[in-house]
Parts: structure tokens; sequence; C-alpha cells
């Protein structure tokens, strides 16, 4: 009979010790302190260089523990309104975080319409400060005319010189205007560049848009450029920046 009895108290100390526990875990539960994050809403896709909705972002929370250094990486929900109207740079999957690198400057591309063309300019940049100069200004390029009839130095394969052409001092021809579309590999703004620590290269060639027929033939000023950069070996010419009010 004590038997009985004993296992009895150990079952309902067992049963007492199990509420207990319950108890404080529940308890312990509710104090238990969490980080929000920004999210992407489960039905919402946002495709490469979209700008982020508002209805876009959900709120993702995160017990403080499981946190780590997270906020190095992602976005917290309470900055949410900084991110609102930002491009993202690459496609965003419903139920993913928001991180801080999906929110870089979405790389630029070339952009020129069927009935035009681009061509490749190599420019002095003596005449001008680059860092000064954005795709979408309009240029205009200034080119030395040439002289003939200048005898270059004797050679033993022609000893009596040969006459070539070279720069010469009269007026300067104005070619264009001409619309950058990229200054050496930049795309957009200096700043831009800086942000996104791409490396800016071959500032001395400049790409400009120019009218095309059906047929490929460029328009007149163009023809007129790329024949005068022909006879003078390319050589680069020099750069006159039109007004943005009026060029744009």
């Amino acid at each position: 009979m004590k038997g009985i009895q004993g296992l009895l108290l150990a079952i309902a100390l067992g049963i007492a010790a199990a509420a207990f526990n319950w108890v404080y875990l529940n308890s312990k539960s509710g104090q238990m302190t969490t980080r929000a994050f920004v999210g992407i809403a489960e039905n919402v896709d946002v495709e490469r260089g979209e700008t982020l909705r508002e209805a876009d972002l959900v709120r993702v929370e995160i017990q403080t523990r499981w946190v780590g250094n997270l906020e190095d990486f992602a976005v917290l929900y309470s900055a949410r309104q900084s991110v609102v109207g930002a491009p993202v740079w690459r496609r965003l999957i419903g139920g993913s975080l928001l991180l801080r690198q999906d929110l870089r400057t979405p790389p630029q591309e070339l952009k020129f319409g069927a009935n035009e063309r681009v061509i490749w300019i190599p420019v002095d940049t003596r005449t001008f400060v680059a860092s000064l100069v954005e795709p979408g200004d309009q240029v205009s390029f200034l080119v030395s005319p040439l002289r003939t009839g200048v005898p270059t130095p004797a050679d033993p394969q022609n000893p009596g010189g040969a006459f070539s052409p070279t720069p010469g001092g009269g007026p300067i021809d104005v070619i264009g205007p001409f619309q950058i579309l990229a200054l050496g590999n930049r795309l957009g703004s200096a700043e831009v560049m800086r942000a996104a620590k791409i490396p800016q290269v071959q500032e001395n060639v400049m790409a400009v848009r120019v009218a095309a027929d059906s047929a490929g033939n460029m328009d007149a000023d163009a023809q007129k450029l790329m024949r005068l950069l022909n006879e003078t070996n390319f050589r680069p010419v020099g750069v006159m920046l039109h007004p943005r009010e009026s060029a744009r």
C-alpha cells in the first residue's frame, strides 16, 4: 500500500514540476525581444531596375539572440521609408529579406534607337575636364584643319622626302552637336561610379549617338567627322560643351 502511495506521490510531483516548468517557459517567452527587418512580401517579385513601393515591404521579426551581425547586411524595418522609391539592381523574390547590397545602382547599358548608331571618338583630355562632363550632355568636336606640302624628314627608304598632311593653323572645324552616351566606361555621373566602386577607364574615348538611315549610312556631320579623323590617323580632337539647359 505504501508503495502505491509513494508512486502516486512521485507522479503528482512530476506533474507539478512539469506545470511549473511550463509556466516558467511561457513567462520567459513573453519576455523574449525581437528585431524587425524589411522583407519582400510573399506575393511580390521586384524586377531588376524597378523601384521599391511601400506595399512591397513587410515586417520580419527575428529573435534578438539569433540576429548576430545581420544588422550590418539587412535593412531595419524602422528605416523602411529610406528605401521606398529606391531602385534594386537584381531581381528580388517574394519572401526574402531586403539586403543593403540590393540597393546598389543598377548597372547601366548603352541604349540607342533602331535608326541610331554609336561611334567612338578619341578626345583630347587636355581640352576639357572629364569629370564635369556627363552622358546626356551635348558636345561639338573641334578638329584642326589639315595643310599639305610639308615635307617629312628624309629616310633611307625615301631619301627625297615626302609630302604628308599635318595639322594646320587655320580656322578650326566645329562639328556637331552630338549627344554623349558614354565617356570611357562611364555611362552615368562620376559620383555614381565612385559610389559603386567602379574604376573609370579610357576617359580619352567618347561614345556619341548619331542618326542613321535604313541602310546604316550616318548623317552628314558624323560622316564629316569620321573622314577628318581618318585623315589625321584618328588624332584626338578637342571638345566643346553645349549649355545643358538647351541640350536636354
